[in-house]
């Protein structure tokens, strides 16, 4: 973890109070904290700090650190990086869907946050514009491999083919990134581990439809994105599944009632201000349909269109 990321956190188990958290370093390398742990000042709770890692869970999340399964595995994680990294790999495969992303920031002297960073390319984007960026996921497997690229600067991962049979991808970055700003930790959607009003962008792509409580997703960005000469990039496909959330929860794609709608429909009319989710409300300043892929092996793909909505205050 980096030193500078300190100022940045607070308690996920004490959002009301804006904890901060003291920190206790057991081993160190320059400005990377490698052993340590961080302890509410006011709850008392403390958060592990292993292999450079800062694991910001509250106790109901921690389950997710265990599984083998899901976004932890192998497979997944050549599936993500491959998604993150096919242009740089020049894939004939590839899509310009981070380039597109990406291409929405501004040069600010705030800090921005990446909501479900994944391995991380996005992020890596945010530091050519943004003094520090911060990307979070739960999958620790994700951030163990994101803290990997920006260490080495380079990218090397076994691409599934079929099965068992694999294909090394690798490539040098030769980007412009800032890698001394930026960082990434294990944390929830659902408990965010800042202070109010520490961000100037916020960025939610393709997370939406994956938490269990979106709108408390959507109530947790508001409250760390500044009142203030502010951005929010948001972009999600809206392909609801009741494996990941209650159909109750559903923000639109319902038969009756007032989400059936489309999403870009509810997600304008709550960066609009209503029900006070977006205050003060976020101008909508671009929308465009975001074409992507995931591969999973080389005969399956998932093609998804993600809508972008970009918010400024």
């Amino acid at each position: 973890m980096k030193k500078w990321l300190q100022d940045k956190l607070s308690c996920p188990e004490c959002p009301h109070t804006e904890s901060r958290l003291e920190l206790e370093i057991q081993t160190e390398l320059a400005d990377d904290v490698i052993e340590g742990q961080l302890t509410c000042l006011i709850c008392g709770r403390g958060y592990p700090i292993h292999n450079g890692i800062a694991i910001l869970l509250p106790e109901k999340s921690l389950p997710v650190l265990t599984e083998s399964r899901g976004y932890n595995s192998k497979g997944m994680l050549s599936s993500y990086l491959w998604s993150h990294y096919c242009d740089l790999l020049h894939d004939p495969d590839s899509t310009d869907a981070y380039k597109v992303w990406s291409s929405c920031f501004r040069n600010t002297d705030g800090c921005a946050l990446d909501i479900g960073c994944s391995v991380g390319r996005l992020s890596f984007e945010m530091t050519r514009t943004h003094a520090n960026v911060i990307g979070m996921d739960t999958s620790i497997s994700f951030i163990q491999k994101a803290r990997e690229l920006m260490n080495r600067k380079q990218l090397e991962f076994e691409m599934i083919i079929e099965g068992m049979i694999t294909k090394k991808q690798s490539c040098v970055f030769e980007n412009g990134w800032n890698y001394g700003n930026v960082d990434f930790i294990v944390a929830d959607a659902l408990a965010l581990p800042f202070p109010q009003h520490t961000f100037s962008t916020v960025a939610s792509v393709n997370i939406l439809e994956k938490v269990p409580d979106p709108m408390q997703h959507l109530t947790g960005v508001n409250r760390v994105l500044n009142n203030q000469h502010a951005m929010f990039v948001f972009s999600d496909p809206f392909s609801w599944d009741e494996a990941f959330v209650d159909p109750e929860r559903w923000l639109s794609g319902k038969a009756e009632g007032r989400y059936a709608c489309r999403g870009v429909e509810t997600m304008a009319r709550l960066f609009a201000g209503e029900d006070g989710i977006f205050n003060p409300p976020l101008e909508v300043i671009a929308k465009q349909n975001v074409s992507w892929k995931i591969r999973k092996t080389e005969n399956l793909w998932e093609h998804i269109h993600s809508q972008m909505m970009i918010g400024k205050r």
